[in-house]
């Protein structure tokens, strides 16, 4: 394996070559330092994926675009992060548009990333310095894989794989969250809980959004649409249709599992609402017969036959307790607490 590196102005170029009996990867940092021309110059039954992380300059995307002969809309297309998932086919390359997701440090990270498909290149372009592929090329540098025995195509198969699988991962993230707020929601329903409930419904909401157009791209490619695709291939790429079939199924159940835990945690605030208002009424209701007694022996008359009675006193507040007592045991057989 040969391993260079030389001076860097923003992006990487990180590439690998590799055929069944063979492997090479090696770093570039410097666009003045990219001999664009040994980028094109692929040895004979070899296999080059060309991943650039970073961002592109517009310079150097220039420069690339002249080597591999990409036409200007697709370069022009490439420095637009702003884009839906789609694949276009311009005979000898296809350009494939994506959006890779995944958690990098507890932050949901989405990502645009392009890539160029030719007769035995791979060439992707990453917004940012990170991705899903470190299984790809830790199966690049094994020699008992299919990869290496295989082509661009697969290659390319592989790729939309992992971003596929990166879904995934995500969704068994939410799922967690979602089961843990649906807890809290049962035990606890506050403001927290519902800014958590909002976050994972806005994240299902970009997978949604991602994802559906990437179903249309892995239907055309896996339907003999083109040469640069062999149809052994397709084989796979129809598998990773199926999955993405899978996401969003996955992800119109957890968002109508979402809209339940709102209207449950609207009912379970509901209830504890009435159940404090039930005690409180019980506690006014109880009151009610106490303060009309003591209202009434708190008038301020001359002559209450009560008043100059030795046990008059004591004789109110045991007639204030019976009353107490029995409208509570009342409230027992009722079941209303």
């Amino acid at each position: 394996m040969e391993s260079t590196v030389k001076a860097v102005n923003g992006c990487i170029f990180e590439i690998m070559d590799y055929r069944s009996d063979g492997f090479s990867e090696y770093w570039i940092e410097d666009k003045d330092g990219v001999d664009f021309e040994v980028l094109k110059n692929i040895p004979e039954s070899t296999t080059r994926w060309i991943n650039i992380d970073g961002g592109c300059p517009q310079s150097t995307l220039e420069c690339l675009s002249k080597t591999f002969r990409i036409h200007p809309l697709v370069t022009e297309d490439i420095a637009n992060n702003v884009q839906r998932a789609k694949i276009e086919d311009y005979d000898d390359y296809l350009y494939i548009v994506s959006k890779m997701i995944y958690y990098m440090e507890d932050e949901l990270i989405i990502e645009h990333i392009s890539f160029i498909l030719g007769w035995n290149y791979v060439i992707s372009f990453g917004e940012l310095k990170g991705d899903v592929f470190t299984s790809i090329r830790d199966r690049i540098r094994n020699q008992n894989t299919l990869i290496r025995k295989s082509g661009a195509d697969y290659l390319m198969y592989s790729l939309l794989d992992a971003i596929v699988d990166g879904y995934f991962e995500v969704l068994e993230v939410l799922g967690e969250r979602i089961d843990k707020v649906e807890e809290d929601v049962l035990q606890v329903s506050s403001t927290e809980t519902l800014h958590e409930i909002r976050e994972v419904k806005n994240s299902l909401m970009y997978i949604h959004k991602y994802i559906w157009p990437l179903r249309e791209v892995t239907s055309w490619m896996g339907k003999d649409s083109t040469e640069l695709i062999r149809p052994a291939t397709e084989l796979y790429i129809r598998d990773v249709y199926d999955h993405i079939i899978q996401i969003i199924d996955t992800t119109e159940t957890y968002r109508e599992l979402l809209a339940g835990l709102i209207d449950l945690n609207l009912s379970s605030v509901s209830f504890r609402l009435n159940e404090v208002m039930k005690v409180l009424t019980i506690i006014s209701t109880l009151f009610i017969p106490l303060t009309f007694i003591a209202g009434v022996y708190g008038m301020n008359f001359r002559y209450m036959p009560e008043i100059d009675w030795k046990y008059g006193y004591y004789a109110t507040w045991v007639i204030m307790v019976v009353i107490a007592v029995s409208m509570i045991i009342f409230f027992k057989k009722k079941k209303w607490f």
